[in-house]
């Protein structure tokens, strides 16, 4: 999916069916939080292990992204970074998004991995995942992408981002990974 200013994530959250929600929030992350919401996602999907397992790791994926890499932050307390996570039980799929914000001076650069990410196959995500745990980090990145590739290897999808670009320095970043149900 392609960069689209027009993207609005607070709208898209309301038209969300509640019923459909297994998990929204929206604030900062700590371990702890991360921790019940493991718990919870666990409980919910005990029914069905190998799906629920893909929808846990990815989630985490995600979530560690958000933890990692969002340039809000909680000035109370911890300053802990600040992001959306969701997760929408769909008929045939399960859907996780997250949200945070980025500096737009990284976007073309974040579009560019999620664009190359999309345009290999099984195996060659797996090279490239081995070729960027070989390489050297970049100076913010925890990871270089891997988390990224290992969503993509784990729900069996591409990745959907979409970036709405804010009037400051920042940009809100918003990725979609699908899990299909079996």
């Amino acid at each position: 999916m392609e960069r689209k200013a027009e993207f609005n994530f607070f709208e898209y959250h309301s038209q969300i069916s509640q019923d459909n929600v297994m998990l929204s929030y929206k604030g900062p992350l700590t371990d702890v939080l991360l921790s019940q919401f493991i718990r919870d996602i666990r409980d919910k999907l005990q029914d069905d292990p190998r799906v629920g397992k893909k929808v846990f790791a990815v989630f985490m994926e995600l979530a560690q992204n958000v933890l990692y890499y969002s340039k809000e932050v909680n000035h109370f307390g911890e300053r802990n970074k600040v992001g959306t996570l969701v997760i929408v039980n769909e008929e045939d799929r399960y859907r996780v998004v997250t949200g945070n914000l980025i500096y737009k001076k990284d976007v073309s650069s974040l579009v560019e991995k999620c664009q190359v990410i999309n345009s290999l196959d099984r195996e060659s995500l797996r090279e490239y995942k081995r070729k960027l745990r070989n390489a050297p980090t970049e100076s913010e990145s925890k990871g270089a992408g891997i988390g990224l590739v290992q969503a993509a290897l784990t729900s069996d999808n591409p990745l959907e981002f979409q970036v709405r670009e804010l009037e400051n320095e920042y940009a809100f970043y918003v990725l979609f990974v699908n899990i299909e149900k079996l």
